[in-house]
């Protein structure tokens, strides 16, 4: 019996195969859920299917990235509308499919407008998704991976959680982020409690170089055991960059 309730992420693994057959395959590999950054281009109808075969469910999707350079749109002061008809997408997909959270994926940008039109956003989605029991979600991401990324510390995003005041809105706490963003074991502990009450959902990969959680010397499992200790009772989503192909990834699910 496994320990942790595990997530794939189809935004990275199983990409050998379409999307409606890497849900088959999550669910043969031992994953209890899966998620994914923009399934879009695959109707929904098919995706509600794949999950519904495999027995497993979508747990989140992301807002369109918009033009390169972008990586996100929901907090651009100029690109209100685009992030607008992003959020229709996701809202409409997630609601197809049933999924549980989407996130709105910030962009590439800073300064007090950005703040507010991210919040403006969300305000948006919220509405959009009042008859629903769809969250909406936020993340930050270090600036290492993503240069300018305006969600880029935990602060920002509790800030941001704050000033919106719903509780339909959480943060996703990515591990491999976190460790970039605090530098430490111990910073990221201090950071997870800092939002543990607006965590909705964890994700990991090998730290610092994003591959398959099973060759450095940072155990996950331990780190794990702190934020189930805390009250944390959600998926853990492994969201890694195969060193080779997803199957041959996969040796450390033993561990968890």
């Amino acid at each position: 019996m496994k320990k942790y309730a595990l997530s794939a992420n189809l935004g990275y693994l199983f990409t050998e195969y379409t999307l409606v057959d890497a849900i088959a395959r999550s669910a043969e590999a031992g994953f209890q859920a899966v998620e994914c950054q923009r399934p879009y281009d695959v109707p929904a109808t098919q995706v509600r299917q794949a999950c519904k075969e495999a027995a497993i469910p979508m747990l989140a999707i992301n807002t369109a990235k918009g033009e390169q350079g972008q990586f996100g749109l929901s907090a651009l002061p100029d690109a209100i509308q685009e992030a607008r008809r992003a959020i229709d997408q996701a809202v409409d997909y997630a609601y197809e499919v049933g999924v549980g959270y989407i996130h709105l994926v910030s962009g590439i940008t800073s300064g007090s407008a950005s703040f507010h039109t991210l919040c403006s956003n969300l305000d948006y989605a919220l509405e959009r998704l009042k008859n629903t029991k769809i969250e909406v979600i936020i993340e930050p991401i270090n600036t290492r991976s993503v240069p300018g990324y305006f969600m880029s510390s935990p602060e920002i995003a509790l800030d941001v959680v704050n000033a919106v005041g719903s509780d339909r809105l959480g943060i996703m706490f990515d591990c491999f982020h976190m460790l970039h963003i605090t530098g430490s074991k111990t910073s990221l502990l201090e950071a997870y409690f800092l939002l543990q009450n607006q965590v909705r959902h964890i994700q990991f990969a090998a730290f610092p170089d994003r591959n398959e959680p099973n060759h450095n010397s940072f155990f996950y499992p331990a780190l794990f055991d702190n934020f189930i200790a805390s009250g944390y009772d959600g998926y853990f989503g492994a969201e890694y960059k195969p060193a080779g192909s997803t199957e041959a990834s996969l040796d450390w699910i033993r561990q968890y």
